[in-house]
């Protein structure tokens, strides 16, 4: 009897399992084509800015990780990197 309710409880199961990739698949598609396109906004950018000392240095992008990434490339090339530092920096987001 038991043999008989397994190969059931196994479809079953079975077709769950495929039904839930089917699901995983979709949302893992959606989310390649949001960060293959930058974000859910395109209007989005970020601006960061660091001032050491008098001088300050500003830079965007179109998330946040490019934004900082090049304004402590434009603070590092006039100071020292202990000016630059990440946690010096702040940014705003703007949609």
């Amino acid at each position: 009897m038991l043999a008989a309710v397994l190969p059931a409880a196994n479809a079953a199961s079975v077709a769950e399992l495929e039904e839930r990739i089917e699901v995983l698949e979709a949302r893992v598609a959606s989310l390649e084509r949001i960060i293959l396109s930058g974000s859910r906004n395109p209007n989005r950018f970020y601006v960061c800015s660091v001032k050491p000392f008098q001088k300050l240095f500003e830079a965007s992008g179109k998330n946040e990780w490019e934004a900082r990434r090049a304004v402590r490339r434009a603070c590092n090339a006039e100071t020292s990197t202990m000016f630059c530092e990440d946690s010096a920096i702040r940014c705003e987001k703007y949609e």
